[in-house]
Order: structure tokens, then sequence, then C-alpha cells
């Protein structure tokens, strides 16, 4: 505010201690659980007095109207689904279903010859081939190299155990070991 407004002064001058004390009520205090509660049941009471089904209380059989009901999409008779049967039965045997066998033919087949890129060998050939194998054998044995083998040529070698087992100190020291851990996670 500017000093120019005339509230600003009367602001200033005022003094709290001309003020009374005055204690508030509230005229429109909210209601309780126990009220909300009390107003629930009161209204359960008189929903069970006045049925919500009035109208079904006050209707009369009477004023309604015969009326008779028309199957518009009835369900074939046993008769009717044979008659339909025998009609498509005459019908296949009139058209073929096959009419494109029926109109096929064959002098517009071309001629073609098979070509075998991979033929089976004859008997005479296996024979052959088998023939041939038992002289190979004949001439170098299959177990040259077991033959010519010499074991005094090896060396002899040392195995070394990387992964040891541990000894029984070990193992002792080591379940010392986890009891006093355990002893100080209790504490």
């Amino acid at each position: 505010m500017s000093n120019k407004c005339p509230v600003t002064g009367e602001v200033k001058a005022f003094k709290r201690g001309s003020l009374k004390k005055i204690e508030t009520q509230e005229k429109n205090c909210l209601p309780t659980v126990q009220v909300i509660d009390d107003e629930k049941i009161a209204i359960k009471e008189k929903c069970m007095k006045n049925t919500l089904n009035s109208e079904l209380d006050e209707f009369k059989a009477c004023t309604l109207k015969k009326a008779e009901t028309q199957e518009k999409n009835p369900l074939p008779t046993p008769e009717v689904i044979e008659q339909e049967k025998i009609a498509i039965e005459e019908k296949c045997m009139k058209n073929t279903l096959n009419s494109e066998l029926d109109e096929f033919k064959a002098c517009n087949l071309k001629k073609a010859q098979t070509q075998e890129k991979n033929p089976l060998p004859t008997p005479e050939v296996i024979a052959q081939e088998k023939i041939a194998i038992e002289e190979k054998c004949m001439k170098e044995p299959l177990n040259a190299e077991l033959e010519e083998f010499n074991a005094g040529k090896l060396k002899k070698a040392q195995t070394k155990e990387k992964n040891a087992l541990p000894t029984k100190e070990e193992i002792e020291a080591e379940k010392k070991e986890k009891k006093a851990q355990k002893g100080k996670a209790k504490k």
C-alpha cells in the first residue's frame, strides 16, 4: 500500500489492546461417527418398511393382453434336412467337382527327359571298390603307427595337485572361526 492511502494510517495507529476476547462457537458442527451410523440404520429400517418394489405390489396381472408367439426362424425338421442332402448329391452328380479334369487334354503335355545327377553305383562298381579296399589293407596295415610306436620315448611326468584337500587342522580352525563369527553376530 502506498502512504497516500487513508487506510494505511489507520492500520498503523491501531492498538491491539482495545480488542475484546471472544470464544468461538461452532453453530454447524460435523456429525460424529455414532450419529452417521444411527442415520444409516434408520435409512435401512425405512427401506424395509417401504418396499422398493411398490410398483410390483400394486401390479394387476389382469391388465395384461394375450399374445401368441410366432417363430420366425424355426429349426428344420429331419425330413427337410434329408431332402436337402438328396438335392446336394444330385447336384454333385450333374456338375462334377473336377471339371478341370474333364477338360484336360493329354496332347498339350510336353515330353521331358529326366537326368540323374547323382546316380547310384551299380553292383559291379561296388564290388570293384570292395576289392580295392581289401588290397590296400593288405599292403598297408591300418595299425602301422601302433606297430611303430616306441613306449621308451615317453617322458616321465609328475602330477601336481593344484586344489589340494584341506588338512584336519585347517578344518578345525575354520570351524572355530565360524563359531566365533556367529557369537559376534548374536551380540
